[in-house]
């Protein structure tokens, strides 16, 4: 393949998926604003490369999300990687990322991001997105997204398998934990993490509730009534669970601020 023909397939990849670029703009944004350009990059990269060997594998030997394929129908339109489209591995980088800072924020881990426990939050707040995203995703030809993928037997949640909702798990925690590791090489010869605010964590709430947003819109424009009475009850009992976490994260942490300005007083 020469550079024109990357070029195009690479332009067709932003023609043909115009929603996972617009989110991945915001990832850009947030985490160079957070991070700094080189640990931004030093989140894309891993987590892309991660995602699209779990992908690579899944297709081949079911782990770890399960078997399952992709249809090629836009192959020559748009970027592939062997058997597998560029944007959908791309797809996890902001993905795993706002449900990284949602899970940070939520333990008070910002700006440090040095809890152990935070991949795991993150983890499941990447799988929760997955709930309202594959059941619609795997409808894909109803809507713009197209016939992407499918799997040999119909899964049990309006036909999405378990072992995908597993591997969304799997792949939050572990490409949350290898960003980790690379913060720490990096403590040393990088200035310390920007601080930020509440703004900050507003924002990319707000990010991470607009995926769900987007995937229920195309539920509901397809018209499947019970996976969009589904989505739904995911959507508000994640995002209503987040809001009174954080909530009571900013009252604890008040709390603590008048307790130390007692203590020197």
């Amino acid at each position: 393949m020469d550079a024109a023909e990357l070029l195009r397939l690479l332009a067709g990849s932003v023609v043909h998926r115009p929603y996972v670029y617009t989110f991945l703009a915001c990832f850009v944004v947030f985490a160079t604003y957070q991070l700094g350009w080189r640990r931004m990059l030093a989140f894309l990269v891993p987590t892309y490369l991660v995602t699209y060997a779990c992908e690579f594998s899944s297709t081949r030997n079911g782990f770890p999300f399960g078997p399952y394929r992709y249809f090629d129908d836009t192959r020559g339109q748009e970027l592939w990687i062997a058997n597998v489209p560029f944007f959908d591995s791309l797809s996890f980088v902001f993905l795993s990322y706002f449900s990284f800072i949602v899970a940070a924020a939520l333990l008070g881990d910002l700006p440090q991001l040095r809890s152990r426990l935070v991949p795991w939050v993150g983890g499941v707040l990447m799988m929760l997105l997955d709930v309202v995203i594959d059941p619609v995703a795997l409808q894909g030809d109803k809507w713009f997204l197209g016939r992407i993928y499918d799997y040999p037997y119909r899964g049990f949640y309006f036909g999405v398998t378990a072992a995908n909702f597993a591997g969304w798990f799997f792949v939050g925690v572990v490409t949350q934990v290898v960003f980790r590791a690379i913060l720490a090489a990096m403590a040393g010869s990088r200035r310390p993490l920007r601080a930020v605010g509440p703004l900050f964590v507003l924002g990319a709430c707000g990010v991470y509730a607009g995926v769900f947003l987007f995937n229920l819109t195309m539920t509901l424009i397809i018209g499947d009534h019970p996976l969009a009475l589904a989505s739904t009850g995911v959507t508000l009992v994640t995002l209503s669970t987040i809001g009174a976490g954080l909530y009571f994260q900013r009252v604890a942490m008040s709390t603590r601020r008048s307790t130390h300005a007692l203590e020197r007083s």
